[in-house]
């Protein structure tokens, strides 16, 4: 599947169109030049997709390309970086750290 995604900077959402609607993930960015990635949504119709690994996809090489980092608070996007330890480099903080903010009885 080719999507067609893009940074909408004005509502803080990297946005494809897809059946049954939008797909997003929503991120806060601050002057530290972080990308806090927030929220994924996929519409049900379009679900198993791969669509919200194309994603955080987009967003890591945006921030990548703009030398930002990542905070992944989003837990789809805590689940990718699990999934995908090769790309946790670009994480403002460890896996564990932010797992354990999250959960401080772990």
């Amino acid at each position: 599947m080719d999507l067609d995604i893009r940074n909408d900077a004005q509502r803080r959402r990297f946005t494809t169109n897809v059946e049954g609607g939008e797909a997003f993930i929503a991120y806060r960015k601050g002057n530290n030049n972080i990308y806090e990635l927030v929220a994924t949504e996929v519409p049900v119709a379009s679900r198993g997709q791969n669509i919200g690994d194309a994603l955080v996809r987009e967003a890591l090489k945006t921030a990548k390309l703009e030398m930002a980092q990542v905070i992944a608070t989003c837990p789809f996007v805590k689940r990718w970086f699990v999934k995908h330890p090769d790309e946790q480099s670009i994480l403002a903080k460890p896996m564990e750290e932010a797992c354990q903010q999250q959960h401080p009885h772990m």
